[in-house]
C-alpha cells in the first residue's frame, strides 16, 4: 500500500544553513505534526499531533500512525527531508527502502520540483496553501526578538490553520503522484538509483572540521583586512556593485558587469596600479569557494560527516547535483596553482598561518578557494576513482565511431593521435603541449563547440594559449575524424523536428536511441529513450522561427520559460545521461562488494577504504559494464588518497 506523508517541524537549527540531516539531529529539533493518507482519492488525510502541543480541535488521530505501520511505500514531496527527520529524531521505524519522492518524479518529468510550482505546471486543482510561509515562521522558527518559540495554545486559530496546511500538502503530493505515475514512476533502475542516493547521503561525506575551523578563521582575518583596504582605495564598499562599476568607469575601465571572466579580461590590460589593485581585491573577496568553507562546517554532523549533499536527478539528464556546499562546482585551481594546493593544505592542517600561506603559496583567499576539495578528508585512507574520459567514450559508442572504440579498447593514446592530426605530424613527434591540445579537443569538441568557444575554453580552463586559426583547425580536424558523431548531431535535430510534427511516431536516431512525442501527465512531451530504458523528458516541445524549443529551467536563472534545443545539445544531454546511468550501475555494484561510495562528483567516485580493499578492486567494481552497454570501452583508474584532490 502507498502512503503519503508530510511533516511540520521546528528547531533552533537553521535548515537552509545546516542542511536537512544536521537540522534533524540537532537536540532542539522535534516533529510538531505529521499528515498521513493512504492511496486513493477518497482516502482521508489523518493528522498526528505532538502530544506536547495537542489543543482543543487539534488532537492526534490514531489512524495516522496505523497507516504508516501498514505502508509498503511512503511518498513525500522532497522525501530526503522526511527521511532525514526520521533518521535524526527516531520519530518512527520507517526503513530507508520504503521512501519514494514526488519531487524526484517532477524532476524526472522536466518540471519544477517545488510543490507549489509543480502543481501549477501540471494544472492541478489542488494547490499548496499560500499561508504556509507565515505559519512556518510563527511555529517552526524561534522569534527574532525573544529567541523563543511561539506556543500553539497562544495561537489556537493559527495552530489549526497550520494543521490544515500540513494536510493540504499531502493532498497536493497525492495529486502530483497520480498525474505523473503513468510515465514518470520511481521504479526499476530509477528506484534503485534513488534509493542508492538516499543511502549515499545517509553515509555522508567525511570532512576535516579542524582544518575547516582554521580556514574559516583565516578567511575572517584576511577578508577584514581586504575589505578595509578596498574601502580606503575606492571609497565604496565591496558589496556596492553599481558604485564599484562607477569607480572603475571613473578610472577608465568601462565594463557592464562584475563577473569573474569580465574582470580577468580587464586585468590583462595595461592598468594603473591603483585600479589593478582594486580589481584584485574585489576578485579575492568574491570567491564563491570561500563561502563553501563555512557551509561545509555548518553541514557537518557530530561525526564530522556532511549528509544530504547529493540530489537524485538534480540535472535534467538524470545526473546528480549537489546542495549546500555544492562540491560539484568547487573552484578549479588555476594552472599555476594546481601544484601548490596540496602542500598549502598540509601546511594548514599542521597549524599554518595566513601569513605563512601568503609568504609561500600566494594570496591566502585564492589558495583556500583553490584547495576547497581537500577538506573532504577523513582520518583514514580514501579510495578515489576516476572514469577516464567517460563522456568522450560514450559519445563514440553512441554514434558508432568504430575506429575510436577500437583505439579506446586497446588503450591507445587518443589525445596524442588527435594532436598528430591537428598539427600534421607523426604521433612520435607530438610534443607534450601539442598532446594537451589534443586532449582538450577530444574532451571538449564532441558536443558541437565552435572555434571561438574552444579558443576561450583552452585559455580559461586549461591555461593553453592558441591562435584563433589553430582553434579553427582543431575544430575542423575533430569533426573530420568523427564523421558519424557529427552526422548524429544532424540526425537528432532532424528527428526531433519530425517527431514534433508526427506525434507518437518513433524515430530511431541510431541503434541505441529512440525518440518520439506523446501526450502524458497532461501535456505534450518530447521523449528520448536511452539505452538503459530510462527516458529523458522535454515538456511542450515546439518549432519556432529561431529553432527548436521546450519549456524548462532557463540557464543562470530561477525562471522557467522557452529553452533552445538543437542536435548537438541533445547529443550532449544524451551522453551525460548515459554517463549517469553507467556511474549509478558501477556505484551500486561497488556498494554490493562492500565499497560504498560516499560521493559521486562528475566523473569521480570516492569511498572509505576498508581493510583488504585495493584501489584496483574499486576500479573493477565501478567499471562493470551494464548489460545494455555491450561494447562500451569503460576505463576506471583508482588510487588511495589522504583527501579529495582533483
Amino acid at each position: 500500500m502507498n502512503v503519503y506523508l508530510d511533516f511540520e517541524t521546528r528547531s533552533r537549527a537553521d535548515l537552509p544553513t545546516v542542511g536537512a540531516y544536521r537540522y534533524a539531529c540537532d537536540p532542539s529539533t522535534e516533529v510538531l505534526m505529521a499528515a498521513v493518507s493512504a492511496e486513493g482519492e477518497d482516502s482521508p488525510v489523518y493528522l498526528w499531533v505532538n502530544p506536547k502541543y495537542e489543543t482543543e480541535g487539534m488532537q492526534s488521530e490514531p489512524e495516522a500512525l496505523r497507516l504508516l505501520a501498514l505502508a509498503d511505500s511512503v511518498y513525500a514531496h522532497n522525501a530526503p527531508f522526511e527521511h532525514a527527520i526520521v533518521w535524526g529524531t527516531k520519530w518512527c521505524n520507517l526503513q530507508l527502502e520504503q521512501w519514494r519522492c514526488t519531487a524526484a518524479m517532477a524532476r524526472m518529468a522536466g518540471l519544477p520540483e517545488s510543490l507549489s510550482k509543480c502543481s501549477v505546471a501540471l494544472g492541478l486543482p489542488e494547490l499548496k496553501d499560500a499561508k504556509g510561509k507565515s505559519l512556518i515562521r510563527l511555529f517552526s522558527i524561534p522569534d527574532v526578538e525573544t529567541g523563543e518559540f511561539n506556543l500553539p495554545h497562544e495561537y489556537l486559530e493559527k495552530w489549526k490553520q497550520f494543521g490544515q496546511y500540513c494536510r493540504q500538502d499531502v493532498i497536493v503530493e497525492k495529486a502530483i503522484h497520480k498525474q505523473l505515475s503513468q510515465s514518470f514512476s520511481l521504479e526499476g533502475n530509477n528506484l534503485s538509483d534513488f534509493l542508492f542516493t538516499l543511502r549515499m547521503n545517509t553515509v555522508g561525506i567525511p570532512v576535516n572540521c579542524k582544518a575547516l575551523d582554521a580556514a574559516d578563521l583565516m578567511v575572517d582575518q584576511v577578508s577584514n583586512k581586504a575589505v578595509k583596504e578596498f574601502r580606503n582605495l575606492t571609497g565604496v564598499n565591496v558589496t556596492q556593485r553599481s558604485k564599484v562599476l562607477d569607480w572603475l568607469k571613473f578610472n577608465g575601465v568601462a565594463i557592464v558587469d562584475m563577473q569573474a571572466s569580465t574582470l580577468e579580461a580587464v586585468v590583462r590590460e595595461d592598468l594603473d596600479p591603483v585600479t589593478k589593485r582594486g580589481i584584485e581585491l574585489y576578485s579575492q573577496l568574491s570567491y564563491a569557494a570561500i563561502k563553501k568553507i563555512s557551509t561545509m562546517r555548518a553541514w557537518a554532523c557530530s561525526d564530522q560527516r556532511m549528509r544530504g549533499v547529493f540530489k537524485y536527478y538534480g540535472a535534467g539528464t538524470g545526473r546528480w547535483s549537489a546542495g549546500g556546499p555544492q562540491i560539484q562546482n568547487a573552484k578549479k585551481a588555476t594552472y599555476a596553482m594546481r601544484s601548490l594546493t596540496g602542500p598549502a593544505y598540509d601546511y594548514l592542517c599542521n597549524g599554518g598561518t595566513s601569513e605563512g600561506i601568503e609568504a609561500v603559496y600566494g594570496d591566502c583567499l585564492e589558495v583556500l578557494a583553490s584547495s576547497i576539495r581537500h577538506f573532504i578528508h577523513a582520518d583514514y585512507p580514501m579510495l578515489d576513482a576516476d572514469y577516464n574520459a567517460i563522456e568522450a567514450r560514450i559519445a563514440c559508442w553512441v554514434s558508432g565511431e568504430g575506429q575510436a572504440l577500437i583505439d579506446y579498447s586497446r588503450g591507445a593514446d587518443r589525445y596524442r593521435t588527435m594532436a598528430s592530426k591537428i598539427y600534421g605530424v607523426s604521433e612520435s613527434r607530438v610534443t607534450p603541449d601539442q598532446r594537451a591540445l589534443g586532449k582538450v579537443a577530444i574532451l571538449g569538441l564532441g558536443y558541437g563547440m565552435g572555434a571561438e568557444k574552444f579558443h576561450a575554453s583552452c585559455r580559461d580552463l586549461y591555461g593553453i594559449k592558441i591562435s584563433m586559426d589553430m582553434a579553427e583547425q582543431a575544430k575542423s580536424t575533430f569533426r573530420s575524424e568523427h564523421p558519424r558523431m557529427t552526422a548524429l548531431w544532424r540526425k537528432l535535430e532532424s528527428d526531433i523536428r519530425s517527431a514534433i510534427g508526427s506525434p507518437r511516431t518513433i524515430f530511431e536516431s541510431c541503434s541505441h536511441l529512440r525518440l518520439w512525442t506523446e501526450w502524458t501527465a497532461g501535456m505534450n512531451y518530447l521523449i528520448i529513450r536511452l539505452p538503459s530504458g530510462r527516458k529523458l523528458a522535454y515538456p511542450l516541445p515546439a518549432i519556432e522561427d529561431d529553432g527548436i524549443t521546450y519549456w524548462g529551467a532557463v540557464a543562470a536563472s530561477t525562471q522557467w520559460g522557452r529553452v533552445k534545443m538543437y542536435g548537438a545539445k541533445m547529443f550532449e544531454n544524451i551522453c551525460q545521461a548515459i554517463a549517469a546511468d553507467v556511474m549509478a550501475h558501477g556505484a551500486i555494484n561497488a556498494e554490493s562488494k562492500g565499497m560504498m561510495p560516499f560521493a559521486l562528483i562528475h566523473d569521480q567516485a570516492l569511498a572509505v577504504q576498508k581493510s583488504g580493499q585495493l584501489p584496483e578492486d574499486f576500479a573493477q567494481a565501478l567499471s562493470k559494464v551494464p548489460s545494455w552497454a555491450t561494447g562500451l570501452p569503460l576505463k576506471v583508474e583508482a588510487k588511495i588518497v589522504p583527501y579529495y584532490s582533483k
